[in-house]
């Protein structure tokens, strides 16, 4: 072959490559945008699912809190009524706005709301009769209010369950849009590179076991990072679901076991209502884990958004939280050099948030308990350590401290999921930092975490 056909070969192959490449990358784009869409709506109909099942809870306490009056006469229910009629018109408001995209939701919202409005204002007519007139939960006065009130419910679980399917289809139908878009996407991707690969190769035939070689590479690094992004995104739309599965149930155990409390404690011994307690406390302990799992699966998700923090005033910000109880007011608080650093402050408020308030709680049985807060700049990093002169852990199991679920010392002698320290490591890595921990058995322990550094600027 003529050197000069040559050249017009290889030119014309590169020419025809870099064309293809340019049009998958555009196609690759777009459909990553649709993706991203396709994904937005689906965390959208898990956000209509959760905030109808949060108007649904709230009438139900304010019913509960209804019979209590009624039945007790106890201000303290009348007080939980009030909370709850508070709370729940923006509650019925954000709901109407979430499903403001979709008309037939929004009619069927309104009516929902609609009824809503009504059982609270037979609630509140119950409640005034009662205040207005003295009379007794057995009066008959209550008995056609009662039977209104209860057909009014069942009204509202109707229409509740109507916009739970449609908002499930929804989500069906936002599922499957979404496994089309990425699947297509795969297919563009992987037929553009062949195409590519093969005018390469016509360009460079000199060098073909090379190139099929990275070629290889290539696409097996693309199929694992697709594959990667895949199952984070179903993993994180199964935190969602789980989340909103187990809540309703959660909540109806909580609920229902509170009502039989107050209805049937005087028909209860000691031991049963010593039982009854145990299941409240589980139910609550149980919902204190999904919400820690929510927040570990959100601290993958949030863009970074760096800025400079002042970590002294930040630092302080967090004490101030994690002290409020009454178990850890007596916990002295030291800070040593503390330098700037730029980084998301919303994400490392809650490493301080899970660290500082694990150093309270595991120091909190010490005659002075204490926590000191330094850091250091060493190259391009800057680390942060925060010591505790509490119960410390075994170093055998260090390999344990930094994974979900694993916990080193018993929930009866220090509450807590096993969730906090993993945030903290996730949210440190996607900083492009490290987390470690040291400690020696019951004299307390040292956590650090180190993040990139950057020079201040000084205008």
């Amino acid at each position: 072959m003529k050197p000069v056909i040559k050249q017009l070969l290889t030119s014309v192959g590169m020419g025809i490559a870099m064309l293809l490449l340019a049009t998958i990358a555009y196609l690759s784009f777009t459909r990553t945008e649709h993706f991203v869409t396709s994904s937005r709506w689906v965390d959208h109909t898990y956000t209509v699912l959760i905030q109808l099942d949060k108007v649904t809870a709230g009438l139900k306490e304010a019913e509960s809190s209804e019979r209590g009056y009624l039945l007790t006469n106890d201000r303290h229910f009348f007080r939980l009524y009030e909370d709850v009629v508070r709370k729940l018109p923006a509650d019925m408001q954000k709901l109407q706005a979430l499903t403001s995209d979709n008309p037939t939701q929004q009619r069927q919202v309104l009516a929902f709301n609609a009824r809503v409005q009504d059982k609270l204002d037979s609630i509140h007519a119950i409640i005034s009769t009662k205040q207005e007139n003295h009379r007794l939960a057995t009066d008959p006065v209550f008995l056609g209010m009662l039977d209104t009130g209860k057909q009014i419910m069942q009204d509202i679980r109707t229409q509740a369950a109507n916009i739970l399917n449609t908002e499930q289809t929804l989500l069906r139908q936002r599922l499957k849009a979404m496994e089309d878009e990425a699947a297509s996407t795969r297919q563009w991707i992987l037929i553009g590179n062949l195409l590519a690969a093969s005018m390469l190769g016509l360009s460079f035939w000199l060098l073909i076991k090379e190139i099929q070689s990275r070629e290889r590479a290539q696409r097996k690094a693309e199929a694992t990072a697709s594959q990667l992004e895949i199952t984070n995104r179903e993993l994180e739309s199964f935190s969602y679901s789980v989340s909103h599965d187990l809540r309703a149930p959660l909540r109806a155990i909580d609920g229902y076991s509170r009502m039989f409390e107050e209805d049937y404690s005087d028909k209860l011994d000691e031991e049963g209502l010593r039982l009854l307690s145990v299941v409240r406390s589980n139910s609550r302990k149980m919902g204190q884990l999904i919400d820690d799992l929510l927040q570990f699966a959100r601290s993958g998700r949030k863009q970074i958004e760096a800025e400079p923090i002042n970590m002294p005033t930040l630092i302080h910000e967090v004490w101030q939280e994690v002290t409020a109880d009454q178990m850890a007011h007596n916990t002295a608080l030291e800070l040593q050099q503390l330098l700037t650093v730029h980084a998301d402050r919303a994400l490392i408020r809650q490493v301080l948030i899970n660290l500082l308030s694990n150093a309270v709680k595991y120091s909190k049985n010490k005659p002075a308990p204490r926590v000191i807060v330094r850091s250091s700049h060493h190259r391009d990093m800057v680390s942060y350590e925060i010591e505790d002169n509490g119960v410390g852990f075994d170093m055998r199991y260090y390999n344990k401290l930094f994974g979900v679920f694993q916990r080193l010392h018993s929930a009866d002698e220090f509450p807590g999921t096993g969730v906090g320290l993993a945030i903290v490591q996730r949210i440190i890595v996607r900083h492009g930092g490290q987390v470690w921990g040291k400690s020696t058995l019951g004299e307390g322990s040292v956590f650090g975490f180190s993040l990139p550094w950057k020079e201040p600027h000084h205008g």
